[in-house]
């Protein structure tokens, strides 16, 4: 009887030291990887004030768009794909944003999605400017993105002047724009993403 209560107090003792390990060794894991992804977040993409490279892809029309076609305009070029919940979220803004802003040129590159999944994320989303197709995915790999959606802010020499990792939200944006030039911004793009998000 001594030895089945000896047992069962280091039995007890054992799996409550096994559960503050666990715990513990969770809660630091957690911590090691937000920081992790805050490095990559912060130094993996291009950085903010490098020229943007030059890239060539297809249009869901079919025309062959360049980037170096838009030199002397700013740019937001959006990187992300139909099945990324923030993507979604920011497709009311893109749209609204090329309504408003004549001067501003919006892309969106939509990678590694077939053209029928992109096309129908366009007409759901009455997406009326350029949204390109990145099949292979060499535009994600020469932008070096990890995470989408990625917006880059370039301004009209082609410089980019910010860029947002997963993050959407109408400020942010608004933040970019004012950073390429673009300083009238109305409530209907506040209004845009608080339609969607609810």
């Amino acid at each position: 009887m001594k030895n089945k209560r000896k047992y069962l107090a280091v039995l007890s003792a054992f799996l409550t030291g096994l559960f503050v390990f666990i715990v513990v060794g969770l809660a630091l894991a957690d911590r090691i990887l937000s920081r992790v992804e805050q490095y990559l977040l912060e130094n993996r993409s291009l950085k903010v004030g490098a020229a943007a490279p030059d890239f060539e892809l297809t249009s869901l029309n079919g025309e062959t768009i360049r980037l170096s076609q838009f030199k002397g305009q700013p740019v937001l070029l959006s990187i992300g794909a139909s099945w990324c919940p923030d993507c979604r979220l920011e497709a009311p803004l893109l749209q609204k944003l090329h309504e408003e802003h004549p001067e501003l040129v919006v892309l969106m590159v939509d990678s590694g999605e077939e053209r029928d999944v992109v096309q129908g994320f366009a007409d759901e989303f009455g997406m009326t400017f350029p949204v390109l197709l990145d099949q292979d995915e060499k535009l994600m790999e020469l932008y070096q993105v990890f995470a989408i959606p990625t917006n880059y802010f370039l301004d009209a020499d082609g410089m980019i002047r910010a860029k947002f990792i997963e993050q959407v939200s109408p400020d942010l944006i608004v933040e970019g724009l004012l950073l390429i030039g673009i300083s009238q911004t109305s409530e209907a793009l506040r209004l845009a993403f608080e339609t969607v998000a609810v």
